[in-house]
C-alpha cells in the first residue's frame, strides 16, 4: 500500500480512504494514476518521484455539527531502480493536519508522518499479453510527531497485477495484507486490502480512469470500508504527468468526499 494510503493519523477520516494503497500506463513504468500500486519497476539507474501534492478529505458525522477535516501536504515516494525487476522505495508525509469540529468548537493536530521503506520485485511479465505482477513488502518507521501518529512499526504485504491492450485501455488490481496498530495503541491488527481499476486514454496527453476500493479488519465488526472514485491525468511531457481524483468514501454511517492532485515526476 502507498504511504499515503496508510499513515495519516489515527482518527483521521482520510485514514478510511485507502489513500497506501495500483496500473499500468502510456508513460514509462513507475508513472502512475490512482492508489492502487503498479507492478513494473524503476530502470537501473533511474529515480521516479511521485507526490499527493495536496489531499482534502471532509466526513461530516450524523451528530450534526460535529465534523473531520483532514489536509495533507506533499505525500512523497521516491523510487530507483537496482536492477531491471527490483526497486528500492522510500517515503514520507511532509505535513498532516486534522480538525474536529464539535458545538462550534475545533480541535487541531498537526506535523509531519512517518517513513514507509519498501522494496518492489516483478516476479511475472509476460509481454505478449501486457501482463505483470511484483510483491512489495513494507515497513513504517514512526517518524512521525506525536499529534499525528502512534509511534509505533507497522508493516505489510502487497502484491499488485496490470494488463493493457491495444485499445488504449490498461486496467489492473492489488491485493494487500497490513499489520496496523489500533487506535487505542493496545494491540496490532490485521487489515486486507483490495483495489481495483480501468484507465482510458482520451487522447495523446490526456487519460480518464475509475477506481474502486475495499478492506476490514479485526479491529471490529463495523470496520468495512469501500471507497468509489473517479479521476483524470494530464501528460506534459513523457517524465511528468498531473492527476486529480474524487472518490466517496462507502461505509455504515461514512459520508465522506476525498480531493487528491497529485503529480509524477522522472527525475532522472
Amino acid at each position: 500500500m502507498s504511504l499515503r494510503r496508510m499513515t495519516l493519523t489515527r482518527w483521521s477520516p482520510l485514514r478510511l480512504l485507502p489513500a497506501a494503497v495500483l496500473a499500468l500506463l502510456a508513460f514509462p513504468p513507475g508513472l502512475r494514476a490512482q492508489v492502487t500500486e503498479v507492478p513494473q519497476t524503476i530502470e537501473p539507474g533511474h529515480v521516479l518521484m511521485w507526490m499527493d501534492a495536496i489531499s482534502f478529505g471532509l466526513q461530516p458525522e450524523a451528530a450534526a455539527p460535529n465534523e473531520y477535516k483532514a489536509l495533507a501536504l506533499g505525500t512523497t515516494i521516491i523510487s530507483t531502480g537496482v536492477t531491471d525487476t527490483f526497486d528500492f522505495e522510500a517515503g514520507a508525509q511532509l505535513f498532516l493536519r486534522d480538525t474536529f469540529t464539535s458545538a462550534g468548537s475545533d480541535h487541531t493536530d498537526s506535523g509531519i508522518g512517518d517513513l514507509q521503506l519498501r522494496v518492489k520485485w516483478t516476479f511475472w511479465s509476460d509481454p505478449s499479453t501486457g501482463q505483470a505482477a511484483a510483491v512489495i513488502p513494507y515497513i513504517l518507521v514512526p517518524t512521525n510527531s506525536s499529534a499525528v501518529g502512534n509511534d509505533y512499526t507497522q508493516g505489510g504485504i502487497i502484491i499488485p497485477w496490470s494488463f493493457q491492450t491495444g485499445a488504449g485501455l490498461k486496467a489492473g488490481a492489488m491485493v494487500e495484507l497490513d499489520e496496523l496498530r489500533n487506535e487505542a495503541n493496545t494491540r496490532y491488527d490485521t487489515r486486507w486490502y483490495g483495489s481495483a481499476y480501468a484507465r482510458w486514454e482520451l487522447a495523446h496527453t490526456v487519460s480518464a480512469y475509475g477506481e474502486a476500493t475495499a478492506s476490514a479488519t479485526t479491529e471490529g465488526s463495523s470496520t468495512y470500508t469501500g471507497t468509489l472514485g473517479a479521476g483524470a491525468t494530464l501528460s506534459i511531457s513523457s517524465n511528468f504527468e498531473w492527476d486529480f481524483e474524487m472518490s466517496r468514501v462507502l461505509g455504515p454511517g461514512r459520508n465522506q468526499w476525498t480531493q487528491v492532485l497529485r503529480f509524477r515526476w522522472r527525475l532522472l
